[in-house]
């Protein structure tokens, strides 16, 4: 293996950051109001709930740039290696000019006491930037994670409504820009392994699935992390010590959905949103069951496999894939095995 990265790197607005000294449990919520004073991000319930932390974060997928909006509350830093997080200072002109889904929440009447606002401002964003006219559905499905106590909703749905009445989300700046972010993202994947921290402290980004499995035989009690939406919470609620801890959320290995001959296999990190359309289009009742878990935030952050690997009792996608007969491949270095889905689980919590 090469010499492994003491840094992570990613894009945040217009800025490229490296950063050597990042806590293994460190969220970006924390960096972003404490360390850079980015304070439009809002913490609410840290739990991932309320969505006033909510930022876009880009990735790289399948040599395309995807946007989702996620929550920052319960989104570790180390997770972000060769992502682009923007957050809600980075939406108005360079002269004060509001956004165009700023400005319709504005003259809609979309806030009273502005403390949920941001958050509802990035997921309409993200819509926006997806689906320049959404319907109803597709609105209120984008903010199914965001809460308003104040205002109620139907200001907010009628901005949301008026958005492309303000521009073109053609000609918004982070269309115009996707090509050269694009760029500079792919020149920070570099192929190395992230290291950073010892013992305790210890945080790694694997370079690849080999890598992974070569990390994990070095560290078995590690902590495995790739949406966070559970491990988060174990952190802001439950302050468990989680390191040292392995993230796992920016291998495309896993994130991979197919199907031959009949069988569907979905790697261990694809997302709910990512799942959602290929499994509903052939197993059309998973297609609900995804809409109903959580909201986009949560949908865009958790995976299929993280779901599975935790063994909640209350997990929302054993009991289909259990029915539908699924099985596991697990792996532990270069070994293989494939069991049962059902004979993973030997208790709670447990498997």
């Amino acid at each position: 293996m090469t010499q492994a990265r003491r840094e992570i790197r990613f894009l945040l607005n217009g800025e490229e950051v490296a950063l050597a000294g990042v806590r293994p449990d460190e969220t970006l919520l924390d960096f972003l109001r404490l360390r850079r004073r980015l304070t439009g991000t809002k913490e609410g319930c840290a739990e991932g709930d309320c969505g006033a932390c909510t930022v876009l974060v880009g990735r790289l997928s399948q040599g395309g740039l995807v946007y989702e909006s996620v929550n920052a509350c319960i989104r570790f830093l180390g997770s972000l290696d060769c992502c682009h997080v923007v957050t809600v200072e980075h939406l108005k002109a360079g002269d004060g000019t509001l956004h165009p889904v700023q400005q319709a929440m504005v003259d809609f009447h979309g806030s009273q006491c502005g403390f949920c606002t941001p958050g509802f401002v990035m997921s309409l964003y993200g819509l926006w930037m997806r689906v320049p006219d959404p319907s109803d559905r597709e609105i209120e499905k984008a903010l199914q994670g965001n809460l308003c106590r104040c205002t109620g909703y139907e200001a907010i749905v009628r901005a949301a409504r008026a958005v492309s009445s303000y521009g073109e989300a053609g000609g918004d700046a982070l269309a115009a820009e996707r090509g050269a972010v694009a760029a500079k993202l792919g020149a920070m994947r570099d192929g190395r392994r992230v290291e950073i921290g010892r013992g305790r402290k210890r945080l790694v980004v694997p370079a690849s699935v080999d890598d992974l499995a070569e990390v994990l035989e070095e560290e078995p009690e590690a902590t495995l992390v790739a949406g966070s939406t559970d491990v988060g919470l174990w952190v802001t609620k439950f302050m468990r010590e989680i390191s040292p801890v392995v993230f796992v959320g920016g291998l495309e290995a896993l994130q991979a959905v197919s199907e031959k001959d009949g069988v569907v296999t979905v790697g261990a990190g694809v997302s709910y949103t990512a799942a959602r359309d290929f499994l509903a289009a052939r197993i059309p009742a998973l297609g609900s069951l995804i809409d109903r878990i959580g909201g986009e935030q949560v949908r865009n952050m958790g995976t299929i496999g993280g779901n599975i690997a935790n063994g909640s009792p209350i997990g929302d996608t054993p009991p289909p894939f259990i029915a539908l007969g699924a099985h596991l491949t697990l792996r532990k270095g270069a070994h293989r095995r494939e069991i049962r889905l059902e004979d993973y689980f030997l208790d709670y919590g447990k498997q």
